[in-house]
């Protein structure tokens, strides 16, 4: 209809150019009419088409309609409307794919790498025989609720496996068009439930390496997950409908009872600890257990679901720093002196001293250490604690270690001479993290002067 109605406009301009160019204000009044004429029937044949082309067109046979229908844009505005991943085929070809099915596949706005090309190209390899046979019955086939289980190739190289649909577009002249439809992930597979308790998720559980686990309000297992099997060795089988703490070490037995039988009795909704269990070759394994209680309403008797992770080497390496630092406690308190580390304020304040502190200061460690009240400096010498402070902090900022020779009042009153030697602890920006050395007796109250000469000697080999 719009091609026609352009058709006559056209000539009619055409009409009138050629008309204007033969055009003569001295020819007879007859043509002047006629050229009229010939224009008013082009304008009135015009109107009589636009008028009542809608009127003939709802009068034509039905079966003449249904052969305008244009097979491939139905086809398009379907699957186009559909919020599932869908597609159009013209046999193993697509020909327009929606944009739920090119975000399933991680292609969104790369249509023309899909559009024109064999639907094999975005389907596993090892699938195509499947789906070719599965495109040649549904073409053939009166039941179109037939599903074909596949993997999909995304865009980043990964597969997803899917459950498609296919169903023909049964037009008259165009039989090789079809609807393919498809549904990632619980479609693919269908939900199985075992003695276990596997649901729809199971692929996810069997493969994680945390032990997940199900009991019931008796404490009795119901479920397992392969990793169960991995780290103890027990089998799943022979596992399952025994209690889980019969599985514990001894001695966190009654720690793992008391936990998971307050889940089970609803006194709590969730757990925390850390427990030794015991493997099959009698092996101990410390797992890390979190539990929740599957009931939300306190009182009630309910299972309890977690997962236990596996912190064996992390007790590991606790046990051996534990060591390591008992080792170093017992070496830093068999030293006859003072080992410290302290900030450089002007009270110079203690966060760590050794047992040694008692002898050299007359105090106790947790006398001094983090104590508002107490101060080093002032157990100082008073003629001696300018000169000490100068002389540290001139080695501070030269990034070098001090030796001085001071004096200290102890708790009794005593005045004793003590040797220190220590330096600045920085980060790796060169800030000034703390003071660390050691102090020891040097000498007691006795040759004043001589002791005086190996202090200044010190104290200017530190400023110098």
């Amino acid at each position: 209809m719009s091609l026609y109605i352009f058709s006559i406009i056209l000539l009619s301009l055409v009409f009138m150019l050629i008309f204007g160019t033969w055009w003569d204000s001295s020819a007879p009044f007859k043509i002047h009419v006629a050229a009229l004429i010939t224009v008013m029937a082009a304008l009135l044949s015009t109107f009589v088409m636009v008028s009542i082309y809608p009127i003939l067109s709802l009068r034509l046979p039905s079966g003449l309609r249904k052969k305008q229908l244009d097979n491939i844009t139905w086809g398009r505005d379907v699957s186009a409307n559909l919020a599932t991943p869908a597609a159009v085929l013209d046999g193993y070809n697509l020909i327009f794919a929606n944009r739920a099915l090119l975000d399933e596949l991680g292609m969104s706005g790369m249509s023309e790498q899909v559009i024109g090309m064999p639907l094999t190209n975005i389907v596993h390899p090892r699938d195509h025989h499947n789906l070719a046979k599965f495109i040649a019955g549904a073409a053939h086939s009166h039941q179109p609720n037939e599903t074909l289980t596949a993997r999909m190739l995304c865009h980043d190289g990964t597969t997803l496996p899917v459950q498609i649909a296919l169903s023909p577009l049964r037009e008259s002249g165009n039989s090789s068009l079809s609807l393919l439809q498809f549904s990632s992930q619980s479609g693919a597979y269908p939900a199985t439930t075992s003695a276990g308790g596997q649901s729809d998720y199971h692929l996810l559980i069997d493969r994680i390496e945390q032990i997940v686990f199900h009991i019931n309000a008796h404490q009795e297992i119901i479920f397992l997950n392969p990793s169960w099997e991995h780290l103890l060795d027990h089998s799943i089988r022979e596992s399952i409908n025994k209690p889980l703490i019969s599985f514990a070490h001894p001695e966190d037995r009654p720690m793992v009872e008391s936990h998971i039988s307050s889940l089970t009795h609803g006194k709590r909704t969730s757990c925390h600890l850390q427990a030794r269990f015991i493997a099959k070759n009698g092996n101990t394994f410390w797992v890390e257990l979190r539990a929740k209680a599957t009931s939300a309403h306190r009182g009630e008797r309910t299972s309890v679901i977690g997962t236990m992770t596996d912190i064996n080497r992390m007790k590991s390496t606790e046990a051996s720093l534990y060591a390591n630092r008992r080792s170093l406690s017992t070496l830093l308190s068999n030293i006859p002196g003072m080992v410290y580390r302290c900030k450089n304020d002007r009270n110079w304040s203690l966060e760590f001293a050794s047992d040694g502190c008692l002898d050299v200061v007359g105090y106790e460690p947790y006398e001094m250490v983090n104590a508002p009240d107490f101060s080093f400096v002032q157990i100082i010498h008073p003629d001696d604690r300018q000169k000490t402070w100068e002389a540290v902090q001139h080695s501070v900022t030269d990034h070098t270690s001090f030796q001085l020779v001071y004096r200290i009042i102890t708790r009794s009153g005593q005045v004793k001479w003590v040797w220190e030697q220590g330096r600045g602890v920085y980060s790796s920006t060169g800030d000034l993290l703390a003071l660390e050395g050691f102090i020891t007796d040097f000498a007691t109250e006795g040759d004043t002067d001589m002791m005086m000469k190996f202090q200044d000697m010190l104290t200017s080999r530190a400023l110098h």
